[in-house]
This record gives structure tokens, sequence and C-alpha cells, in this order.
């Protein structure tokens, strides 16, 4: 193997007599390079999103949440209340009760998603750090206050000076003579407004757990349990733990479960990402064919020589071979140091802004290099110079084998 590896070294850096062929040897290690480049740029940008989208809705969907598997709320008891406390990995948690409702302000009015919240508010979620007007407060002095998502706030034109209007199902009503009779309605003031995407600035608005209960006429009822893990405590054990508390009659769902459609989504969006830039470096890869081919026809002296001396037609395919890789490993590794280069000024400068018209949570393209995606880059090339190269040193193999022969 060293002696295939030090003539094929020899062969991709010696003066071709045939110019043609050092032209072709350029275009596949250029091309080999750019889409090493393009693939280690796009998967970092993928990273970047995935990691903002995490971000985004981490702050509003709990590490972990349980619910009841049949029915929409309950009470819970002294011994599962002790019990949550003594959990391992706990930081905090709240109690939410989730209605569907009408809001409406000055004749306008939308469906929108009312959650309440009791005083961990703040502890659990990060809403506070994407509110786009107001305060995040949910109650003060003994005042009750919305938190209204900005979707819901410019369809019915809120304002922070006067109440909105909140209206509820009654529970068992089906029909009735007007209106005012199938539904609780309360009003209340709106602290302020968040903005985090548009799958929840368009659907929710955020009370006090006590308001909601109110306005439905229930005691301690809840919906649900929302709770926040210390740094890096694995979400799954958690969920376990708390399956184990409370039983069949519970499900616990993580941060990611809640949102699998979404997580799923993405992957595949990467994964076909991935795909179709395998497919285009596999057709770069045939520039390999033709300089190999077109080689091995110049080097035939070369190799009835190497023949000559003993050398075995596996010999001669080594060469080619290591040739074939090298060139298209060579590429792809300044290809890599230059999307990595070009990542990392994205990470630290941000010099591909998302624009300046303020809409956006990030101002620049979210990008995050990972060490795997330049190894992934790598292997891709790795893997399909070895297919391109296979048939051309196959056949200088087999040319010499004919040459030994004679």
């Amino acid at each position: 193997m060293n002696t295939a590896f030090l003539i094929a070294w020899k062969y991709l850096f010696s003066k071709k007599t045939t110019n043609a062929i050092n032209i072709i040897s350029y275009i596949s290690m250029i091309g080999m390079g750019l889409g090493a480049m393009v693939l280690v740029i796009l998967l970092s940008v993928f990273n970047g999103f995935e990691d903002l989208v995490i971000k985004l809705q981490s702050s509003f969907y709990a590490d972990v949440e349980i619910t009841k598997v049949k029915g929409k709320v309950f009470e819970l008891s002294q011994e599962q209340l002790a019990g949550m406390s003594a959990l391992e990995g706990l930081d905090s948690y709240c109690m939410v009760l989730e209605e569907n409702a009408y809001v409406s302000y000055d004749g306008k009015s939308t469906v929108a998603k009312i959650k309440g919240f009791d005083e961990n508010f703040s502890q659990v979620t990060d809403i506070d750090n994407y509110i786009i007007k107001g305060s995040a407060s949910l109650s003060e002095d003994g005042q009750e206050f919305a938190l209204l998502g900005a979707g819901i706030y410019f369809s019915i034109d809120a304002s922070n000076n006067q109440p909105i209007s909140i209206a509820v199902p009654k529970k068992g009503k089906a029909a009735a003579a007007s209106a005012a009779q199938l539904f609780n309605t309360a009003q209340i003031f709106p602290s302020g407004v968040f903005g985090i995407q548009n799958e929840f600035d368009n659907v929710y608005v955020l009370t006090p757990l006590s308001f909601i209960q109110n306005l439905q006429g229930l005691d301690n009822e809840i919906s649900g349990v929302e709770f926040k893990l210390k740094p890096n405590y694995n979400l799954q054990e958690f969920a376990q733990q708390l399956d184990e508390l409370f039983g069949e009659e519970f499900i616990s769902t993580t941060r990611i479960e809640q949102n699998q459609a979404l997580y799923k989504a993405m992957r595949a969006e990467k994964f076909a990402m991935i795909a179709i830039l395998f497919l285009v470096l596999l057709i770069i890869s045939f520039t390999i064919i033709g300089a190999l081919s077109m080689l091995a026809m110049e080097k035939s002296v070369d190799i009835s020589i190497l023949k000559a001396m003993g050398a075995s037609p596996s010999l001669i395919l080594q060469i080619f071979l290591i040739e074939g890789v090298l060139a298209s490993l060579i590429g792809a590794g300044i290809g890599c140091f230059l999307g990595v280069l070009i990542v990392l000024g994205q990470e630290i400068f941000g010099f591909i802004s998302l624009g300046t018209g303020g809409g956006f949570v990030v101002d620049a393209y979210p990008v995050k290099l990972q060490i795997l995606d330049v190894f992934i880059a790598l292997f891709i090339v790795f893997i399909i110079s070895v297919l391109a190269s296979w048939f051309p040193a196959k056949k200088a193999a087999e040319s010499s084998l004919s040459f030994h022969k004679l």
C-alpha cells in the first residue's frame, strides 16, 4: 500500500503531457471542493435554524408536561404535590389551565386559546424575553392582566388602556336562546404583547390561572402541569419519574414529543438536502472517471514497466484508486476549510443579514458549526471518489494484465 500511495502521489502532482488531463483533474478537485464547502455551509445553516426553533419552542413549551389521558381537567392530591416537589432534576413547575375562547375588543373578535398560569409562570417560561410591547406581568398589586400574542393583538386592535373581553363556553350547554347563555364572559386588561412565532402569536392569550378558573366556575382544577428542569438533565428520565408518580391515568410528554411533527420535518429536510448534494457530487465525479481513464492511457508505458518489474494487477488498481481518492479528498479538504471559515465568520460577524425590517427574531442568518458535519462531507466525498475511481482503476489493472500475458 505504501508503494501504491507514493506512486499515486507522484502521478497526482506530476506534469502530464496532455494538458486536458490536468484541466479535467483540476475540475474534479474544484468540483468536489465546492460540493464539500456547500455541504458544510448548508448543514451549519440547518443546525442554526434547528437551534433557533428549539430555542423559540422552549420559550413557550415547558421541558416536560403532564396531562390527563382521559378528561380535560383534574385536581392534584397532596401526595402528588409532595411527590412532584421531590423529583430529581426539578427546577420549578407551574400549574396551567387551557381553554378555547372568543377574544373581543371594540367590536372586533377572534378565536384564541386562553392559557392560565399560576404564580410560577416566569420561572417555567422565557416569554419575558420576547415581549414586544408592555410587560410580561400577569398580576400586580392584586390586579390580573393578560398577555396577548402579537397576531391576536393586531387582529382585534387592542389597547393597553382598555380591557378585552374573553368568553369561554359554559359546560353542559349545547343550545340556548341567546349567546349570553352559552358563554361565560369576563374582562381583563392586557399588560403586554409577545412575539415568538406565528404558531403562538396567532393563537394564545395568557392569563393568571385563577382568572380562567373563576371564568369557568372551577376550584382547583387544572389541565396540566409544566416542569422546568435543571440544566442538562435528561428529559426522558424526568418523564419516567412522572409516569411512576402519577400512574397510567396521566401522560407525560417532553418538549420534543409535544412538537414531534416539526422536528421530524426538519430532520427530513436535512436528509433530503444531503441526498440532493450527494447526487450533485456523484455527477461531478464523472470528471474523475475521465481524468483517470486518460491518465491510465498516458501512463501505459509506466504501467508496462511496473508490470515487468513484478507489480501485480492489484497494485496497479490501488495506484489509480488512491490517486482518484486523493484528488477528491484534497479538493474536499480545501472546500471544508473554506466552508468552516465562512460559517465561523457568519457566527461571529453575521455578515449575511435577514433584513432590516425588524420582523425577525434574529438579525442574521443563524448558523451553527458542528465538527460532525465536516466529517460527513469528507465521508460522502470519499465514498463517491471510491465509486468513481474504481472503474478506470480496474480497467488500468486489466490492461496491465493483458500486457503481461502478451
